[in-house]
């Protein structure tokens, strides 16, 4: 009995562990880092280690991912940093559908949304993600839905004003609608790749379904965008690789998965 005991007072004291640590996420998403300039009106901006990007498009702003807070204040951040507010931004590209990357999209109404087709009834919860640790964090943050105006199916190239564009590349691994977009010499690919330690690398383990499917569709990426120009990698964990080590980078990930 005093071993049942003791097993029970150890679940209790795991539980509300585990429950000061959900809070603590939760009160933490809504506190943005400082935003941090990637190259002349472009930013980044963290929060929980989820990152979002917001770049200038003319008079326009466009974001890549929108950070974990449902009341978007890692949004709010980036754009006080490009001096321009919610009424600015034209158009959101989501590497994916999982609700750390798609949560602050759901407070900006009126905008473009972009995302795979394949990831839109994930972001929209009516499908949960298939990696444990992605569908379990789901759960207990409670993301809102988030519905896309403007799937994508394929490779594709979006006119967002100002005389840039954007394209858009396939990245299926990560998850089933993962996309990377590249605008103005910068690649974002969301949780597909990660960058610590000066390299970029595979996703981990822990938050994939199919790592095998994570590793061709990385070896594939790099053979897209061979042709391309770009110099910086932005990964949603992580952050992005210094300027005119992108390629290399990414080329070398490729090389060693």
């Amino acid at each position: 009995m005093r071993a049942i005991k003791n097993l029970f007072v150890l679940l209790i004291i795991l539980a509300l562990i585990a429950g000061c640590g959900l809070l603590t996420l939760r009160v933490l998403r809504g506190k943005p880092s400082a935003p941090e300039q990637i190259k002349p009106n472009m930013v980044a901006v963290s929060s929980i280690g989820v990152y979002m990007y917001a770049a200038r498009a003319g008079d326009k702003v466009v974001l890549f991912d929108t950070g974990a807070d449902p009341y978007a204040k890692p949004v709010d951040a980036a754009l006080g940093a490009l001096q321009a507010s919610r009424i600015n931004i034209s158009d959101v590209f989501v590497t994916h559908g999982h609700g750390d990357h798609t949560a602050g999209a759901s407070g900006l109404p009126g905008v473009k949304i972009r995302m795979g087709a394949a990831d839109v009834a994930m972001a929209e919860g009516k499908v949960p993600p298939a990696a444990l640790l992605p569908k379990l964090l789901g759960k207990a943050m409670t993301f809102p839905a988030v519905t896309a105006t403007d799937p994508l199916t394929g490779a594709a190239t979006i006119d967002v004003g100002g005389d840039k564009k954007v394209k858009a590349f396939p990245l299926a691994g990560h998850t089933p609608g993962s996309y990377a977009f590249l605008y103005d010499g910068v690649l974002f690919v969301g949780d597909a790749i990660q960058f610590k330690q000066g390299r970029l690398d595979p996703p981990m383990k822990l938050f994939e379904s199919n790592f095998d499917a994570s590793k061709a569709a990385i070896r594939e990426l790099n053979k897209t965008v061979e042709k391309e120009e770009f110099e910086i990698v932005c990964t949603g964990h992580g952050g992005c690789t210094p300027k005119g080590l992108g390629r290399n980078l990414l080329s070398d990930l490729a090389g060693r998965v």
